[in-house]
This record gives structure tokens, C-alpha cells and sequence, in this order.
């Protein structure tokens, strides 16, 4: 395992340097940032019923996705921390639709444990500070408004858990919908609350423009999140800037 992680370091450090060196012909760069009342993450609520801050910067540059992605609770100091690095290639089925390939790097900067520190959860000095998945996406063709996605932990969490979604996106007189249904098959350590089969995401977010002056709007939006495993009912209210 100690190779794959090394050869996943590289994938991204290799991505990254791409980036540094060939800046000039990026198509994209973006950042901005999302003002959420909760932070919910896969039918779970990471943020501790707090507003989180939720920073972004993303390169784009052919069929390459590289950015940083973070999380921080706006009135707990103590909260934990999040700083998520991810990069992605996609590939267009022409008309069957894209599908992509990336990795994402979960970190807590706060958690005490070094940056540096690349052990397995198994590690006789204790976990390290990243946690990686594989993300695997299908979008079908636009006629079609349904995407899939496979997320499978790769490294530093026991038992490698899994978890899927479908979305299936709309607009109602003038909002856009994205209704979502995520699961995971469970383990036996219950990383996301369950051992067996289960849902654990369900629900919609609703977003629109909203226009303050003629020269300035921003995306509002709001989801109704249901866990039916937890039995738990989220109402998440944000805007994007």
C-alpha cells in the first residue's frame, strides 16, 4: 500500500507541476467560496450544526481538473478542519455521455496530526493526516439529466468503504433542481453509520440567481437532506460567491 500511496503522490504532484509550468495555457481558473448553515457531507453532519466556510480554487486545463477544497466552522473554533485536494481526468463517450477518472486527498490541518505524515490506518505509530479516495463519475448525454458517481477509499481508512449516488437535475419555473440518492453497501466498522446495505443521502437542492443591482447576483440555494439509516433531517440554506 505504501506504493500506491507514493504513485498516487506522484499523480498529483506531477498534476500540480503541470499546473505551475503551464499556467499561461490554462483554459480556466476559478475560485470562490460557499456560505453554508451546515456543513452535511453524504447524509452525515460534519460541520457540528455550525455555518462552515467553504473555500474553493480549481484549475481547469483541457480535460484536466485540479483544485483545493476546503471546510470551516464559523462559530466553533475547536471544529474540525478540512482542506481537500483533488484532481480529475474526463473522457467523452461522444454521444453515450463523460466519463471521469480523479483522486481526492481528504486532510483535517487541525487534527494534530502532521501534514507530512503519510501512514496507513493500520500503522503501528497511528493513522496519517490523508485519507484517499478514488471518484469515478458518469454524466450522460445532456438529453438524459442523470450522473452516477463511485467514490471508493483507497487509502487510510479501514475496510476501504464505498459509497454511490445518482442525481438527476431539473428546473421548476426558473429553479434549478438536483434531486440525489446516495448509499453505500456498509462495513464492518460503520464508517458511514451502517454495516449493511443502506441509504444514507436522500433529497433535493434548489438553487436560482439572485439579483441585487443590474451588474450584481449571486446563486443562492438550499436542500433538504434525508438519512434515512440515521433518521436524521437536514435544512441547509447557502449562497456562493
Amino acid at each position: 500500500m505504501n506504493t500506491l500511496i507514493k504513485k498516487l503522490s506522484l499523480i498529483i504532484l506531477f498534476t500540480y507541476s503541470i499546473i505551475l509550468t503551464n499556467q499561461l495555457k490554462a483554459q480556466e481558473l476559478s475560485v470562490g467560496t460557499d456560505l453554508v448553515s451546515r456543513y452535511i457531507w453524504r447524509g452525515i453532519d460534519l460541520g457540528q450544526n455550525t455555518p462552515s466556510l467553504q473555500p474553493n480554487i480549481k484549475f481547469t486545463f483541457s480535460d484536466f481538473n485540479f483544485g483545493f477544497w476546503g471546510a470551516y466552522s464559523l462559530s466553533n473554533p475547536n471544529g474540525l478542519n478540512e482542506i481537500d485536494i483533488y484532481t480529475s481526468y474526463s473522457l467523452s463517450l461522444t454521444k453515450a455521455g463523460t466519463l471521469s477518472l480523479g483522486f481526492t486527498d481528504y486532510t483535517n490541518p487541525n487534527s494534530g496530526t502532521k501534514i507530512g505524515n503519510i501512514h496507513n490506518h493500520n500503522d503501528p505509530e497511528g493513522p496519517g493526516a490523508h485519507f484517499i479516495e478514488l471518484n469515478i463519475n458518469y454524466a450522460a448525454p445532456q438529453d438524459i439529466p442523470i450522473s452516477l458517481s463511485f467514490n471508493y477509499f483507497l487509502y487510510n481508512v479501514a475496510n476501504n468503504p464505498i459509497y454511490f449516488q445518482l442525481n438527476y437535475t431539473t428546473a421548476v419555473s426558473g429553479v434549478d433542481l438536483n434531486l440525489f440518492l446516495g448509499g453505500t453497501p456498509g462495513d464492518n466498522s460503520k464508517y458511514y453509520g451502517v454495516s449493511n446495505f443502506s441509504i444514507i443521502n436522500l433529497g433535493f437542492t434548489a438553487s436560482k440567481s439572485v439579483k441585487i443591482t443590474e451588474s450584481f447576483s449571486f446563486p443562492l440555494f438550499g436542500s433538504i437532506i434525508l438519512n434515512p439509516s440515521s433518521e436524521n433531517l437536514f435544512y441547509v440554506i447557502g449562497i456562493s460567491m
